[in-house]
């Protein structure tokens, strides 16, 4: 089995509900107000390690409540801290979540997720990163050095995964160095100008994006599944129906999981449909990294359904 190796955010969420979002001006009262572990790194970390994944994480916190917090968060699920950079100037990252009506609206505030340099990520990768293993980033932290990273990876010879959220344009350069580009509707929207709503767009935004360089391409649709794009083949995939409460860590539990069955040579439609399953559960349950299941527990939700 190879390991699953992120490189990316870790924040606190901050996380309340709202029966209306306020408008200019406006104080409302919220409920069901909670602080949990998050960041798109940690979440799909956790997604992996959950799944029974071989899981590193490098990243970087603030030597604050926030970042012991993170920290002891990781190691409860068995996952090596020793490559996390901890900051005393800096604090760790947060993020302001907003829930109305099993939607989000989320602000970050990075913190010392843009503190952590390619320099120190890279050494970090040089010990711990094989030929073979999985590397996943998103956009969380600062933008060259994630840029650095992917290369980085991929000379190492590893799979490289890019979750490109929030979502930012992507040099023309970097595709290249891209095994599996996930991204969803508005994230599609945004690096090549096509929001998909069916499968015929998605194929559209996918020759887009190979005509820059991507290969293999992953669009996820919501309620409507998913749709890949490989050179080989299109692997299509519906979304399960649940009773949604939350969506808070969808996408990263999507991710984490079908790293996870990546890095023990399960194939990529298998895997998807793995971490189809690994959503839907995640969304029947309130916050980010507490709502993401184990496979006992995807299996135990399936066989109750």
């Amino acid at each position: 089995m190879k390991k699953v190796i992120v490189a990316g955010s870790l924040n606190v969420d901050l996380t309340i509900e709202v029966d209306k979002m306020p408008v200019q001006g406006e104080t409302i009262h919220g409920h069901d107000y909670f602080v949990n572990e998050g960041g798109k790194g940690g979440n799909q970390a956790i997604a992996a390690v959950k799944s029974a994944a071989d899981t590193i994480f490098i990243g970087s916190v603030g030597k604050d409540v926030f970042g012991k917090q993170v920290l002891d968060s990781l190691e409860k699920f068995h996952i090596s801290t020793r490559c996390i950079q901890i900051h005393e100037d800096v604090s760790t990252g947060t993020a302001m979540i907003i829930r109305e009506n099993n939607d989000n609206r989320i602000i970050l505030n990075p913190g010392a997720n843009y503190a952590m340099k390619f320099e120190f990520a890279k050494e970090q990768l040089d010990k711990v990163a094989s030929e073979g293993d999985i590397f996943i980033t998103q956009f969380e932290n600062d933008l060259d050095a994630t840029f650095k990273l992917i290369e980085y990876a991929k000379s190492l010879k590893m799979k490289t995964i890019l979750n490109p959220a929030p979502a930012k344009k992507i040099p023309d350069e970097v595709y290249k160095y891209i095994d599996l580009l996930v991204i969803n509707q508005s994230e599609c929207e945004v690096i090549c100008g096509i929001y998909p709503n069916n499968d015929e767009e998605c194929l559209k935004a996918a020759e887009v994006l190979k005509d820059k360089g991507a290969s293999n391409i992953i669009i996820t649709l919501g309620k409507e599944g998913s749709l890949t794009i490989t050179n080989k083949e299109n692997i299509r995939v519906n979304a399960h129906k649940v009773q949604a409460v939350d969506s808070t860590a969808a996408g990263d539990s999507f991710i984490g999981a079908m790293a996870a069955k990546l890095s023990m040579g399960t194939s990529l439609k298998e895997s998807i449909e793995y971490a189809t399953k690994v959503s839907a559960v995640t969304v029947t349950r309130k916050g980010a990294q507490i709502s993401i299941p184990t496979e006992k527990e995807v299996n135990e939700f399936f066989n109750n359904i």
